[in-house]
């Protein structure tokens, strides 16, 4: 499906940059990520451009079918349709310090949106679909690659009302350039022992190295998640490492938010992964308590009515 860009009409309207990161996998990060953006899309008809910067490309295969995940990320010279790591290297130019020739342009970078979804109300979700290639681009010198994606966000972001950022698990250029070009950082962590450890170590790495290269990002919150619902037996436990979460953000200095609302263990994420289709576009009734959710979550970090 072509991407068809969108105008903002409200000139009041003031776009927010959210990064979803986690240095510790399978927390739930892309879940958040992809499932939020649906409801800011779906139930608040905002325009919404979700950034696939993980080079598993979870995000992207959630929100694609196979057929237009691959024309995106096929190994072809001739491949039109963008993905985000054309955003990274299609615009740049090669030198052959032998012939002194110039190579390049690789790939333009106007073609690396896609129009997922049109939602009533006048909301849409689009998406810069990833690409194992941006393993490459991990492994690059963070100053040469980290305010590139903030650049492209500058001159093409005003589309949108929100930007969603799915970061690699992980520190390094890529994942820093996300952090860069953001407002606000998101933090899902799981409620159980190796994030109470994990906690100190992610925060003080996100401080060093806002420090280090000037990213003016904030943590807006931790959020808990794959948290056990009433009735699981793990869930006494997953109550006891929330408070000691929660206690640890509180006596962190600066302190920083542990949101209220948790994410709820529940097998319709993974269902809502195979069918390639976020909850918030569910019509079914039995999945209004984990939309609630998200809806809360949306309001704690003020991206709809009602939060801070």
């Amino acid at each position: 499906m072509a991407y068809a860009a969108t105008t903002m009409t409200d000139a009041s309207k003031k776009r927010t940059v959210l990064a979803v990161q986690n240095i510790k996998g399978g927390v739930g990060k892309t879940t958040i990520a992809v499932n939020l953006a649906a409801l800011l899309a779906e139930k608040h008809h905002k325009q919404v451009l979700v950034i696939d910067a993980d080079p598993q490309c979870n995000a992207s295969l959630y929100l694609l079918d196979d057929p237009r995940f691959d024309a995106r990320t096929r190994n072809d010279p001739q491949r039109q349709e963008g993905n985000l790591y054309d955003l990274f290297h299609g615009d740049v130019r090669y030198l052959d310090v032998v012939t002194g020739q110039h190579y390049g342009p690789k790939r333009s970078t106007s073609n690396c949106r896609e129009l997922v979804r049109t939602c009533a109300g006048g909301g849409s979700l689009s998406l810069v679909c990833g690409s194992a290639e941006l393993f490459d681009v991990q492994e690059i010198a963070a100053e040469l690659v980290l305010p590139r994606l903030k650049r492209w966000i500058r001159t093409t972001g005003d589309a949108y009302d929100h930007v969603i950022i799915d970061c690699p698990p992980s520190i390094s250029s890529l994942s820093l350039s996300a952090l860069k070009a953001a407002d606000s950082i998101l933090v899902p962590m799981a409620a159980d022992v190796f994030s109470v450890h994990g906690l100190r170590i992610l925060l003080e790495t996100l401080a060093r190295y806002k420090k280090v290269y000037d990213i003016q990002a904030k943590v807006a919150g931790v959020v808990l998640s794959l948290f056990p619902p009433d009735g699981d037996a793990r869930r006494t436990g997953a109550e006891n490492y929330a408070q000691r979460i929660r206690e640890a953000c509180a006596t962190n200095v600066p302190a920083i938010p542990c949101l209220m609302q948790s994410i709820s263990r529940d097998n319709a994420y993974p269902e809502s992964f195979e069918k390639r289709s976020p909850l918030p576009f569910s019509p079914k009734p039995a999945h209004d308590r984990l939309v609630d959710e998200l809806d809360a979550i949306a309001t704690e970090l003020g991206l709809i009515g009602g939060g801070p």
